[in-house]
């Protein structure tokens, strides 16, 4: 499948779920507020604003595929809606947070100014403070508790010491001490800041789903899934541009291809790509087959 020809499915599936946090914020934020708060509002906004919500799709898919149901089958008020907020809310405030100029001081993001760029890096902090407040808050509403339970400690687990965070105070401490940097360090680093989230956000919808019998193999699968995706990433650094990827690129020190050259990287992403070939023909879904190809083939 051409990359370029992305299928309308996949803007179906964006839409749906941007469709579904419009709705959630305008109900949740419906109070009359001061003019402080409502440009604040804006601000909350804007940073769930552009995203290709892959995480949310991976997860909405993997519960449509294993619950036998369709998108038409969703209402705005089942657990699998929650979730796909509550994963948005868990990225879009990483993506957040990691812009700040106290970590990698990033103005441009999907095209746009970043959120502290456009809003003052003080609105910044106060967003991603709400956002992971509203992951939790989603998650404490599903209908069953203990879906709820097992949800809310992957994802917790994805974003504290042994997760993003955890990733994060490795990826500063390696930016200034960079020669002790090799790729076991680099592989578990990622596998907190990018690749528990992901893993997570396949798992959360397999546990939706009630069919957790395979659940090891999806696992496995969101570990090349998101090990691919991050060296895609560190490709793209090289090889893009600003224009392409929406973003600031350069030469990425802490990246794989800085460690095992442009080559190797490609020869890994390629292995990568196929073994996630092999576990999704079990699903039988065209869609997991998508994005497979857009991890690997992806622009931005």
């Amino acid at each position: 499948m051409n990359i370029k020809q992305t299928p309308i499915w996949y803007g179906e599936y964006k839409d749906f779920i941007e469709s579904a946090i419009d709705k959630y914020l305008d109900t949740y934020l419906a109070l009359p507020m001061t003019p402080p708060l409502e440009a604040y509002k804006d601000a909350l906004k804007y940073a769930f604003h552009g995203w290709k919500k892959l995480r949310a799709i991976l997860a909405l898919e993997f519960y449509l595929q294993l619950s036998w149901k369709n998108l038409s089958d969703i209402r705005f008020d089942d657990d699998i809606i929650r979730l796909c907020i509550a994963i948005e809310s868990v990225h879009a405030y990483s993506l957040v947070h990691d812009d700040l100029p106290c970590m990698d001081n990033d103005e441009l993001r999907r095209g746009e100014p970043t959120v502290w760029k456009k809003y003052w890096e003080y609105t910044a902090v106060l967003v991603w403070d709400t956002l992971n407040t509203l992951c939790f808050e989603n998650i404490s509403d599903m209908k069953h508790s203990e879906r709820s339970q097992k949800i809310s400690k992957l994802l917790a687990h994805a974003v504290w010491f042994y997760g993003m965070i955890g990733g994060q105070v490795e990826d500063i401490f390696y930016e200034k001490n960079i020669w002790d940097l090799d790729v076991d360090i680099l592989r578990n680093l990622h596998a907190k800041k990018t690749g528990k989230l992901i893993e997570a956000s396949i798992l959360t919808g397999v546990i939706l789903s009630w069919q957790t019998a395979n659940i090891d193999v999806y696992w496995d699968f969101g570990k090349k899934l998101w090990l691919a995706f991050q060296i895609k990433d560190d490709i793209l650094d090289v090889e893009g541009t600003a224009e392409e990827t929406g973003k600031s690129v350069g030469w990425e020190k802490k990246g794989f291809v800085y460690l095992l050259w442009i080559d190797a990287s490609k020869k890994i992403l390629h292995d990568l790509i196929n073994d996630c070939k092999k576990i999704a023909k079990s699903l039988g879904s065209s869609k997991i087959d998508f994005i497979i190809e857009y991890v690997e083939n992806r622009k931005k």
